[in-house]
């Protein structure tokens, strides 16, 4: 996540869903900004025209991210907008250097110990590497770091394992990518995640540039809980999201 993005529909998506996930509960959610210095090669991020075509969702959340969008874009306007109820945020910097991350990642795994679900934001989500031959995308983890060109936009499958052995539910951002259709990327990810952590549900934001949330539940009880809400919730806004799961 860089400051530059904040406020644009991406944020409005991330939060919409985050508000209907935690509404009316007492979860306890830690979301980890993976911070990344803001760059100025590319227009990503200027995404903030979007309101009309959100009207009447949350009119709150709408309000808020309209300020943020034509006066303050930072991470910190986002946390001191009171989004949600229950939310703490970890938005240290991420360093570059693999010894200096593994450091960053265990200061910010120490302010996730009382959360029922933690939130990566990360900004290209979680490292991936096609295999074009089996028409796979493999998990990339630490031993291929150096190979992952920009590190920092990433979440790392160590980093995925340390924070589900924490026994929070995982709500992984991830952005989607050009190797393949959307929905083709999803369905493959989906299950090499739910092969190895089972309970995993997946929902894409359409507009723009498509992204999803992978959801890693600790239990039958969580996963039924969010796939029932989602399922409404996809039926409610379907033109702009769309829900994955494998049963």
């Amino acid at each position: 996540m860089q400051d530059r993005y904040a406020g644009d529909i991406g944020d409005f998506g991330k939060f919409q869903l985050l508000r209907l996930l935690f509404k009316h509960t007492s979860y306890k959610l830690t979301q980890l900004w993976f911070k990344y210095p803001d760059e100025s090669h590319n227009s990503d991020g200027l995404h903030i025209n979007y309101f009309d075509k959100v009207k009447g969702f949350d009119s709150i959340l709408e309000e808020k991210l309209l300020n943020i969008s034509q006066n303050n874009r930072s991470i910190k306007a986002l946390e001191e907008a009171e989004l949600l109820a229950n939310i703490s945020y970890f938005s240290k910097e991420i360093p570059f250097s693999l010894e200096d991350r593994k450091e960053w990642f265990t200061e910010a795994m120490n302010t996730t110990l009382k959360s029922d679900f933690i939130l990566t934001d990360s900004d290209n989500g979680i490292a991936t590497k096609f295999n074009k031959k089996l028409q796979d995308i493999e998990l990339m983890d630490y031993s291929l770091y150096n190979k992952r060109v920009k590190q920092g936009k990433y979440i790392f499958l160590d980093e995925i394992d340390a924070l589900y052995d924490f026994k929070a539910s995982l709500i992984i951002y991830h952005h989607l990518n050009r190797t393949m259709a959307h929905d083709k990327q999803i369905t493959i990810l989906l299950e090499n995640l739910n092969s190895k952590y089972k309970n995993v549900i997946a929902i894409k934001h359409k507009p723009y540039s498509p992204r999803v949330y992978f959801i890693l539940c600790q239990n039958g009880s969580i996963y039924k809980e969010l796939k029932d809400k989602l399922t409404i919730f996809e039926l409610d806004y379907s033109l702009h999201w769309k829900l994955f799961h494998l049963n």
